[in-house]
């Protein structure tokens, strides 16, 4: 519905639209660019992709695009354009661990921060028990949908994260996100490219589709 009303809006069927299906989390999102102009231009439409990263370090970027080849096998991954030498690390604990886990990894990483900014990226039905552990060790984090994203810390869902960058960003129980939706694959990929220098995973389970290459 939401296209049909885009597409009555364009009479002229002229427009230019940007996105990136990899990354849609709606049930009623866009799957493929097909699926979206098929209907009303049938084949009179084109598609040009955008191959280079600008945000996303060549070592993260590796284990994204592990994870978005079980997305969509026709997908790409962006060539980054700089690396920052890191590896993602991997924090791997027993599932009552998580959140003292989290808390251990959020004390180390905002130590590390200087003047950035870390986000702790969290599913949404623990989204309350992982905040509460993340101000053990950083009180003044910013929590939620109206989180204040000026002070250093912020813990926010994948919904909420969407569209953002930080400098570090702590994903939490990466496998519960994925089963947070059906299309919790691409939520957890959203996760993982939000950080512009380090990427730290604290896990009870190796997530399918995850390189385990890493340290």
């Amino acid at each position: 519905m939401a296209w049909r009303l885009l597409m009555r809006r364009s009479p002229s069927r002229s427009m230019t639209v940007v996105g990136d299906v990899a990354q849609t989390g709606d049930l009623g999102g866009a799957s493929s660019w097909a699926s979206v102009f098929g209907p009303y231009v049938a084949d009179r439409w084109r598609s040009t992709e955008l191959t280079v990263n600008y945000r996303t370090p060549a070592e993260i970027m590796a284990l994204a695009g592990s994870l978005l080849a079980t997305i969509n096998p026709a997908l790409r991954a962006p060539t980054s354009v700089r690396s920052t030498g890191e590896a993602p690390r991997v924090v791997r604990v027993e599932p009552r661990q998580l959140a003292s886990a989290l808390a251990s990894a959020v004390r180390d990483e905002t130590r590390r921060l200087g003047g950035g900014r870390l986000a702790v990226i969290v599913p949404e039905a623990r989204a309350v028990e992982f905040a509460t552990a993340v101000r053990t060790v950083a009180p003044d984090a910013a929590i939620g949908a109206a989180a204040d994203l000026s002070l250093p810390v912020a813990v926010l869902t994948v919904r909420q994260a969407k569209g953002l960058e930080f400098d570090t960003v702590v994903v939490v129980d990466p496998g519960g996100i994925e089963s947070d939706s059906p299309r919790g694959r691409s939520d957890l990929y959203v996760a993982l490219t939000r950080a512009t220098q380090r990427l730290t995973l604290v896990t009870d389970d190796w997530p399918a589709g995850l390189e385990r290459g890493i340290d």
